[in-house]
């Protein structure tokens, strides 16, 4: 009796191992592919479980340190991670091969560490450093896609920064989302809602990152819509969802400190019209937006494409700080738990950025975050008070993540240790171009 307790118990166990394994869609015993090598500071011998920095270490912002993974047995059944000044830094499940630390905010010359299920094939890593200097008391000027990205990606910096204009391009009025029940099967009903509750997170929850809302804008462009304009230039787009038909609805710009026209059709030329405008009159030195590359979303990619297409024919200069809040490879990127460490993404091809710029978050700057994060309508299970049902529903959605590993949460993902982001100089935007 208890030999077929035990061997169900084993049967399960190794249900929830196989399930994780298929979170990934790559192999994660292969090595991440980054050329960093004219960043390359020294070779940095491990020592039982203490590498000591060169004695220039605290002039670079941001630190990367290159490791080899070799197989541990305990990483297919357990989180993997190395811990660093009480910062774990995770892996994935059965992690094999070359990956990064992210040591960039390390106090210490001398650091000492622990690692769990997880083993190094040998002594020797590679140490990478970069000196961005980002002042954050320049202009600052973030693009986000939806209501959230600029939440997600960079709260944390822009609550640190002094001039920040945000600007979210569309209204993202369709997909799914937490609460979009409440009308039952309205489609139209659910997807007004949500378009008005983005467009009132967009201009507000800024406000906890000491962002006034005359610096908050947004330009109401239909979800989904930025690519096929792109395709399409000399026609008008129109929401996915039908009945849905004025975007202006949601444009709400005439609060705000850059002068744009409250009303226009939804075409490409006046989305490039309406970003050559914001660029002219902020004249930011900082630009955030999503990296065209490896973000997946269409909203995201061409939300810095059309910015391209704008900076082309300005001549100014400035840095771009790129991010990416869905990761073509793992939308559970990045790996671990809330207030872990976020290092370079899972990459095996070529993508390009200038520098890395990782910025810390103390912690009450994550906890900042986090309310932030919560005060966004789409970001929260808003619903699961209204019966027991909703609320059985939503535990049943938080046992599979707990099984299959593909916790997707954005407490999860984006309240962190550090916000990272690949640094691209305005000289050199075209080179982010892709076909």
């Amino acid at each position: 009796m208890i030999f077929y307790i035990l061997f169900s118990i084993f049967c399960i166990y190794l249900f929830i191992v196989l399930k994780r394994a298929k979170r990934y869609k790559y192999d994660t015993s292969k090595d991440y592919t980054y050329d960093l090598e004219k960043n390359f500071i020294s070779t940095v011998k491990i020592d039982n479980y203490t590498f000591n920095l060169p004695d220039n270490y605290k002039e670079f912002d941001s630190l990367f340190l290159k490791i080899n993974l070799s197989f541990n047995l305990l990483s297919y059944f357990l989180k993997p991670y190395i811990k660093i000044e009480n910062t774990k830094h995770f892996f994935e499940y059965g992690a094999k091969g070359d990956r990064y630390l992210n040591i960039s905010h390390t106090v210490e010359r001398t650091v000492n560490f622990t690692q769990k299920n997880i083993s190094l094939s040998n002594i020797d890593a590679t140490l990478y450093g970069y000196k961005n200097n980002i002042d954050l008391s320049k202009k600052t000027l973030i693009f986000a896609p939806h209501a959230d990205d600029a939440e997600i990606a960079a709260f944390g910096l822009y609550k640190a920064a002094k001039d920040v204009t945000i600007v979210t391009t569309t209204i993202g009025e369709h997909g799914l989302c937490n609460y979009c029940d409440i009308y039952n099967n309205d489609r139209l009903k659910n997807s007004l809602k949500k378009a008005e509750l983005r467009t009132v997170d967009a201009l507000t929850v800024a406000l906890l990152g000491n962002v006034e809302i005359a610096n908050s804008l947004t330009l109401g462009y239909f979800g989904g819509s930025l690519k096929w304009m792109s395709q399409n230039q000399d026609k008008k787009a129109s929401s996915y969802i039908d009945g849905f038909n004025n975007m202006n609805s949601f444009r709400k710009v005439s609060h705000a400190k850059v002068k744009l026209q409250s009303e226009v059709e939804p075409t490409y030329e006046a989305f490039i019209n309406d970003l050559n405008e914001i660029i002219t009159q902020v004249k930011p030195d900082i630009i955030i937006t999503p990296h065209p590359t490896i973000d997946s979303h269409q909203d995201h990619k061409h939300t810095t494409l059309g910015l391209i297409k704008a900076m082309k024919s300005l001549d100014f200069s400035c840095k771009l700080l790129l991010y990416t809040n869905h990761l073509e490879l793992s939308e559970t990127y990045p790996i671990g738990s809330i207030n872990s460490s976020i290092s370079l993404p899972p990459n095996f091809k070529e993508f390009y950025f200038d520098s890395l710029y990782s910025f810390e978050l103390e912690s009450e700057m994550q906890i900042d975050k986090f309310f932030a994060l919560e005060s966004i309508h789409d970001l929260r299970d808003s619903l699961i008070f209204f019966s027991i049902k909703r609320s059985f529903k939503h535990l049943n959605k938080m046992i599979k993540r707990r099984v299959t590993g593909k916790d997707k949460s954005y407490y999860k993902r984006s309240v962190r240790a550090n916000e990272l982001f690949f640094v691209v100089e305005s000289k050199n935007v075209d080179k982010l171009i892709y076909d």
